[in-house]
């Protein structure tokens, strides 16, 4: 099924840090989650969470409609090892009571290496990571004030988060695409408003969310191409058309092809569209049945055409 294989953006940034001390407490926005960052972290503009742009530290918070028992026991050497992490550590925590997993690795980007403090925490149906990112050449100076940022973490497993809270643009759904779930910096919208086990295969999936970090490129046709060719929940890409278009008043460009899904084999219709930003991009994937893909790609780009910019939060 389209709806158990999504997972969150990766994410990681490379420059000097300096030392820093802990705030105060601060709710994060489009969460469940408050924690208490270090001085000098701001609310970030592009994920759930905090940083020092000038620095290049983060602190990031993923919410997962997932068992959190299962993730804690997933983070294994090796599946940490097949993602590009070294495992350096795991120890058993408890952050509010609820027996959590703390990992420490590193992970090299670019040639430039960095430590990182993931927090996995939860209950039976939603799992909560916090992920604390500095380079190693700080590690004196950031890695105890992260852990310690990392383990303040406290959750209102009975609130209910805003999905748009903090989220710098606007969608609108459609009556065959409702709002499901917010993803780190991600939107998704399924058939019946719901994310996890269950549906049928070829349930239409619509993702939309921006990059984490900053991208270069500035030949959106060619970053497109290479998106939809790592999409991981579809193989064998074929008959792939293409178009430029505008998203928002941003220059975009749309791709729609024949697929097969990954782990089912089934048929599937793709539709992409990347729109760059100045800063980074947006993506805009749907992925349906090809049974169903003349009733929903019509959907798919009313969703995209229905993007827009807003003050985020409001």
């Amino acid at each position: 099924m389209f709806r158990t294989i999504l997972t969150p953006l990766a994410f990681a940034v490379a420059i000097v840090l300096s030392p820093f001390a802990v705030a105060a407490p601060v709710a994060v926005p489009g969460t469940t989650v408050t924690l208490d960052p270090p001085k000098g972290f701001v609310a970030a503009e592009r994920f759930p969470g905090f940083q020092r742009e000038d620095l290049g530290a983060s602190i990031m918070v993923t919410e997962l409609p997932a068992p959190a028992d299962d993730l804690k026991k997933a983070m294994t050497k090796d599946a940490l090892a097949s993602r590009g992490m070294t495992l350096h550590s795991t120890q058993k925590v408890k952050v509010g009571g609820v027996e959590s997993a703390l990992l420490h690795v590193s992970q090299t980007v670019n040639g430039m290496e960095f430590l990182k403090w993931m927090l996995v925490t939860g209950d039976p149906s939603q799992t909560v990571m916090v992920v604390g990112t500095f380079p190693k050449a700080a590690e004196s100076a950031a890695s105890d004030p992260v852990r310690k940022a990392v383990l303040s973490t406290t959750r209102d497993a009975g609130a209910k988060a805003d999905p748009w809270a903090g989220l710098p643009f606007r969608i609108e759904p459609t009556p065959g695409l409702k709002l499901a779930k917010r993803i780190t910096n991600m939107l998704v919208l399924t058939r019946d408003g719901t994310v996890g086990p269950g549906g049928s295969p070829g349930d239409p999936v619509y993702v939309v969310g921006e990059s984490v970090s900053n991208v270069a490129s500035t030949d959106v046709e060619a970053l497109s191409r290479t998106r939809l060719s790592q999409t991981p929940q579809i193989k064998d890409l074929r008959n792939v058309e293409g178009r430029n278009l505008t998203v928002g008043g941003l220059g975009a460009y749309e791709l729609v092809a024949d697929a097969n899904h990954v782990q089912t084999g089934d048929a599937v219709r793709v539709c992409q569209t990347i729109a760059l930003d100045g800063r980074g991009y947006v993506i805009f994937l749907g992925i349906v049945g090809s049974a169903l893909a003349d009733t929903y790609l019509p959907e798919f780009r009313s969703v995209t055409a229905s993007f827009r910019r807003v003050t985020a939060g409001r």
